[in-house]
C-alpha cells in the first residue's frame, strides 16, 4: 500500500460503511402479524328463491314473489283491463278489502300445491269471490264449477248441500286440478286456458297447431275470444297486484283476525248454535260456509271461520246474549230500553244524545280533540263484519268496548276508536 492510499483510507472507510447501511432495510420496532391467506371463493350461483326470506312480512309481497306468468307488459289488453278494474280506485280498494280473507286462503292453498300465485286471484275473474248458487246445469261457487266437473273432482252436489260452494273443499279440488294441468301442459298460461275451455279440447288444439312460443306475451295458440279474455283478465288483476301505485290504488293490509281456519266440530249442531258459539251473525257464518243452502242445516264435520271467531268457537258455548231490556255496558249506551212511562228514543234523539255525550267528553279532557266515532249494530251484523268494514281488528273493538265475547245485538252502540 503506497503513501497516497494510506492517506485516503481513513476517509474511504466511513463512506463505505454509510453506503452499506443505507442499502439495508431498517429493522421494524415490532414484527408484522402473520395473516392467513383468504379462503378460495367458490363460483356458486344462488337461486333467487333461496335468497328470499323464510316468511314474508307483507302478504302482497309474498304473493308477487309467487307469480309465474308474464307481467303487465304481456299484452296491451292486460293493461286495458287493469285500468278498467281500477277506474274507480276507492271502489276497487273496498272490493279487495271485502274479499281479502278469501284471497289469502286461496293463496295458501296454491302454495300448498305449488301452483302459480296468480290462480289465487282466479275467483275475481270467475265470480269476484261471490258464492254463486248453482242452478240446473250451471256453474256454482266462487270457482264457478260445472256439475260435470264437480263429479270429476268428487264434490258432492245435493239439494241442501253443495260442495262446489264449500270454500275449503272446492279450493282444495281446484288447486289440485291446476297442478295436474300444469304437469301435463308445462305452461301456467295454458292452465288458465284449460280451466276455461277444457283440458282435452286444448290438447287437441296443441296436437294440431303446436304449443305456444317462448315469448312473454299471450300464448299464440288458437282459442275462443272469451277464453282469451279470461286469461287477459287474470293477468290484469295480477298486474294490479304487481304495481298498485301505477293504477292509483292501495292494497289493504292483511290482518291476522281475517285468516280463515278450519275448525273441527265434535258434536253435530245447528247453524244457529254454531253462529252463537262463534260470535258471528248467521249471515257471516253462512258467508264462510255457503255450501249450506238453508239456515236449518246441521254442522257435523267442520266449519270455516275467521281466526277471531275460531278462537271463540274453540272455547265452547257462550252465555246467552243479555236481555234486550238490560242496558248495554257502554259509556255511550244509547240503546237502552225506555223506562216505563217515558217516550222511546228516536234515531234523531239518539244522534243528539251521542253528540252531547261526545261534547261532554271533549270538555272533560283537553286531549280529546276529535269526536269519538261510533257504530250502531244493524240486523245481520257481527263484530267481525263491523271490524272488516271499518278496517280495525276484532281485538281492538272488544278492548275499546269492554266486551268479554264477540256477541253483539242489533241496536248496540260500539266505539270505533280508543277512548281519549
Amino acid at each position: 500500500m503506497n503513501a497516497f492510499t494510506r492517506r485516503l483510507l481513513p476517509t474511504l472507510i466511513p463512506m463505505l460503511l454509510t453506503a452499506c447501511a443505507a442499502g439495508m432495510p431498517k429493522p421494524l420496532p415490532h414484527p408484522l402479524p402473520v395473516v392467513a391467506p383468504p379462503a378460495p371463493v367458490e363460483d356458486v350461483t344462488v337461486s333467487p328463491k333461496m335468497m328470499r326470506p323464510a316468511q314474508q312480512a307483507d302478504f302482497w309481497s309474498g304473493m308477487r314473489d309467487s307469480f309465474a306468468m308474464p307481467g303487465c307488459e304481456a299484452d296491451p289488453q292486460v293493461l286495458a283491463w287493469a285500468r278498467t278494474y281500477t277506474k274507480m280506485p276507492n271502489r276497487f280498494e273496498q272490493q279487495v278489502n271485502e274479499v281479502l280473507p278469501l284471497i289469502v286462503y286461496a293463496h295458501k292453498a296454491a302454495m300448498k300445491h305449488s301452483v302459480a300465485g296468480e290462480f289465487a286471484l282466479l275467483p275475481w275473474v270467475e265470480s269476484q269471490y261471490r258464492h254463486v248458487p248453482g242452478q240446473k246445469n250451471r256453474p256454482a261457487g266462487m270457482w264457478q264449477i260445472m256439475p260435470q266437473t264437480a263429479r270429476t273432482l268428487g264434490l258432492r252436489v245435493e239439494k241442501n248441500y253443495d260442495e262446489r260452494l264449500d270454500i275449503t273443499k272446492s279450493t282444495e279440488s281446484v288447486m289440485n286440478m291446476m297442478r295436474r294441468y300444469y304437469d301435463d301442459l308445462g305452461d301456467w298460461r295454458l292452465v288458465d286456458v284449460a280451466y276455461n275451455a277444457g283440458e282435452f279440447g286444448l290438447k287437441k288444439t296443441i296436437d294440431r297447431h303446436g304449443g305456444p312460443s317462448d315469448d312473454d306475451g299471450l300464448p299464440d295458440v288458437p282459442m275462443k275470444a272469451n277464453t282469451k279474455e279470461h286469461l287477459v283478465k287474470l293477468m290484469a288483476i295480477a298486474c294490479i297486484v304487481r304495481d298498485p301505485g301505477r293504477f292509483n290504488v292501495s292494497l289493504p293490509r292483511q290482518d291476522g283476525d281475517d285468516a280463515l281456519q278450519v275448525v273441527k266440530v265434535s258434536t253435530p249442531q245447528s247453524l244457529a248454535q254454531a253462529a252463537k258459539q262463534s260470535g258471528l251473525s248467521m249471515n257471516d257464518l253462512r258467508g264462510f260456509n255457503p255450501a249450506f243452502r238453508t239456515t236449518s242445516g246441521t254442522v257435523s264435520a267442520s266449519l270455516l271461520l275467521p281466526k277471531s271467531a275460531a278462537d271463540q268457537y274453540k272455547l265452547g258455548p257462550v252465555d246467552p246474549v243479555a236481555d234486550p231490556a238490560d242496558p248495554i255496558v257502554d259509556e255511550l249506551s244509547t240503546a237502552q230500553a225506555p223506562a216505563k212511562g217515558k217516550k222511546a228514543r228516536t234515531s234523531k234523539d239518539t244522534a243528539v244524545a251521542k253528540a252531547k255525550t261526545t261534547s261532554r267528553s271533549k270538555s272533560k279532557s283537553a286531549a280529546a280533540d276529535e269526536p269519538l266515532v261510533v257504530h250502531k249494530v244493524n240486523n245481520g251484523e257481527s263484530l267481525w263484519s263491523i271490524a272488516r268494514r271499518h278496517q280495525v281488528s276484532v281485538e281492538q273493538l272488544m278492548k275499546w268496548n269492554d266486551l268479554q265475547t264477540q256477541a253483539v245485538k242489533p241496536g248496540q252502540v260500539l266505539k270505533l276508536t280508543a277512548s281519549r
